[in-house]
């Protein structure tokens, strides 16, 4: 089934205003949903036209969505909202775009993985309000603006005025925006899976069955076992038993699933392993708890990590 979504309310009163900023994979969704609720007016701050964006759902539907596109920071101003959703190592080179996005009033949802995202975008957004996000969208990009889901969108932030402001504009989008009063463990927990299957994925070249041999799901546990550890000294908690439970979670995945640093890697683009394994290591040498599986695999992955382009 085809849905067509074009922003016929553009310039109405009462709507809300939404700059996305990296409409990559998970950009591209958040995007086209928000559109589709019709409250929202929705610009996408690229550097290369998208022709519009086409999202295939799990289900088999197919939506399509018209929205505004913009490419130079300087002709844009302050929104009520900015979606911050490039990966974490392109933070700054985005910068003019939040200089000139942000204002006073604006709310920045940072659609980014790890547990620094207030140390990251704070500094770079001004008097705006920055809110965490703990994003479970997995999704490939088949080409710009085509994204292929892999299962239900989902986002998780603090259970805070920003959070159920958030959750109320995404109503209606198809994705579901949860509100936790304990967003440290969500974050850490997120971030024990990521040091897993964005690292083994993205070094071996190879999707989810590769946790199926005996020697990657050692690693797996290894590396989700110090982050787990160094979850619980920062105040996360975490079962004993995570890693267990993640490498079966891998495990089960269907066999076409990868991830976002899979398919950088593909595409010859840089890898975001320093919000993931570097992000561990960062804490764990702060806190006198050793990581060296993460270390090990940062430097792999700093190695045949390349320079690329922001989307």
């Amino acid at each position: 089934m085809l849905l067509k979504t074009i922003p016929e309310w553009v310039g109405s009163v009462g709507m809300t205003h939404v700059a996305v900023v990296g409409v990559g994979a998970v950009g591209g969704v958040v995007a086209a949903g928000l559109v589709s609720t019709g409250r929202t007016e929705v610009t996408a701050c690229v550097r290369s036209p998208l022709g519009g964006l086409r999202i295939d759902w799990p289900e088999g539907m197919t939506q399509e969505a018209s929205v505004f596109e913009e490419f130079d920071p300087a002709q844009v101003s302050a929104v009520e909202w900015v979606v911050l959703a490039t990966k974490a190592h392109q933070t700054a080179a985005v910068a003019p775009w939040l200089d000139r996005l942000c204002g006073a009033g604006t709310r920045v949802v940072v659609l980014q993985n790890g547990v620094e995202h207030l140390e990251r975008v704070a500094p770079l957004v001004g008097a705006a309000r920055v809110l965490p996000a703990v994003v479970e969208i997995g999704a490939e990009s088949l080409r710009r603006g085509h994204v292929r889901l892999f299962d239900r969108p989902r986002i998780t932030v603090p259970e805070d005025d920003d959070g159920a402001e958030f959750a109320a504009l995404c109503r209606g989008s198809g994705i579901t925006v949860a509100l936790t009063g304990d967003f440290v463990t969500a974050a850490w927990m997120k971030l024990c899976l990521n040091v897993a299957n964005g690292a083994v994925t993205a070094l071996t070249m190879r999707r989810m069955p590769v946790f199926a041999q005996p020697g990657i799901a050692e690693l797996g546990r290894a590396l989700v076992e110090e982050a787990r550890q160094v979850a619980a000294a920062s105040g996360a908690c975490l079962p004993e038993d995570l890693p267990d439970q993640i490498v079966a979670q891998l495990r089960a995945m269907p066999a076409e699933s990868g991830s976002s640093m899979l398919w950088d890697r593909l595409a010859g683009r840089a890898l975001e392993y320093d919000a993931r394994n570097g992000a561990v290591v960062r804490a764990g040498a702060r806190l006198g708890i050793p990581t060296p599986y993460n270390e090990t695999v940062t430097a792999l992955l700093a190695a045949v990590s390349e320079p690329d382009d922001v989307t």
